[in-house]
């Protein structure tokens, strides 16, 4: 008789349990459903993306500059490349 009881007592408990669950989910999707739409509502639109009507050349660029930049490019690959081994 007692293990009924108990038995009863633990499907009552576990129907109680699973059904608040369920309720509070019920309610958790109710209530980002209407934050959704309120944000849809009340939310600025999107900037568009500003278009550039004018079209920009390239920079032109020095000879001197580029020689002395692939210099230094150069100096760093090869400062890398020697740390490296030497680790």
């Amino acid at each position: 008789m007692q293990e009924t009881s108990l038995l009863m007592e633990g499907v009552n408990l576990l129907t109680l349990g699973m059904g608040f669950v369920f309720i509070f989910l019920i309610f958790l999707v109710f209530a980002i459903t209407v934050m959704s739409k309120c944000v849809a509502r009340y939310a600025p639109p999107p900037a568009a993306p500003k278009s550039k009507t004018k079209t920009q050349s390239a920079p032109v660029s020095n000879p001197a500059q580029d020689d002395q930049l692939i210099a230094v490019l150069t100096a760093a690959v090869h400062h890398h490349r020697a740390q490296r081994q030497a680790n």
